[in-house]
């Protein structure tokens, strides 16, 4: 159920081909998760501002039921190289914000992760 979801002020001919597919493998493998549950989302083109200016900047948001928590530091600091190596966003220029998810709160082919993980 991991979302890996970025916001930028990047135009999408900026985005490099691939570039969905590459983050979602790369989550999946950093959170230890299946990717068939990943889902990943670009947002470019946000009118976004960073520290008072309009450079290149982002958000970047990581929902995930476990693989959280006393993690989050290393999670933080490979997320941040892979968003600067691959779309070139100065690490100091996007927050990387972490959510937990409850398994009853999320959905999944009509039932909750509550109950898939009951089977």
């Amino acid at each position: 159920m991991p979302v890996f979801a970025i916001y930028t002020n990047l135009p999408e001919d900026k985005i490099p081909d691939g570039f969905v597919l590459n983050a979602s493998k790369f989550l999946a493998e950093q959170l230890g998760k299946p990717e068939m549950y990943i889902t990943m989302r670009v947002h470019p083109d946000q009118m976004m501002s960073h520290g008072g200016s309009t450079d290149p900047c982002g958000s970047v948001e990581v929902y995930s039921i476990g693989a959280l928590g006393d993690k989050n530091p290393d999670h933080a600091d490979k997320i941040a190289t892979f968003i600067e190596d691959k779309l070139k966003i100065p690490k100091d220029r996007f927050y990387v914000t972490f959510v937990d998810m409850k398994r009853e709160d999320v959905g999944f082919g009509g039932k909750t992760f509550a109950q898939i993980a009951k089977k």
